[in-house]
């Protein structure tokens, strides 16, 4: 007689298969579900984003036709800023 009981393979199997199912219901049901809405969520963000950037830049813009001149000094300004900061 082995010192390990017998193990029923037949079991073993039917156990495996049934969570497999589980898991298989748990992703169709729940996980999929909650990725699909993410990723809507998601785009959307991506969406408004892009659509606030792009009147940011647009507002951006205005100001450096308006100004042009003072534009080009506040850039100086920044860079000098920059420029001692990244010495240290």
């Amino acid at each position: 007689m082995s010192r390990y009981p017998s193990v029923d393979l037949g079991s073993i199997e039917e156990r495996i298969a049934d969570l497999r199912r589980k898991v298989e219901t748990l992703m169709s049901e729940q996980v999929t579900p909650a990725v699909s809405r993410a990723s809507g969520r998601a785009q959307h963000l991506a969406h408004e984003m892009s659509a606030t950037t792009r009147r940011e830049a647009e507002q951006a813009l205005g100001v450096v036709r308006e100004r042009p001149v003072a534009t080009i000094l506040v850039a100086l300004g920044v860079g000098y800023l920059i420029a001692r900061l990244l010495r240290r």
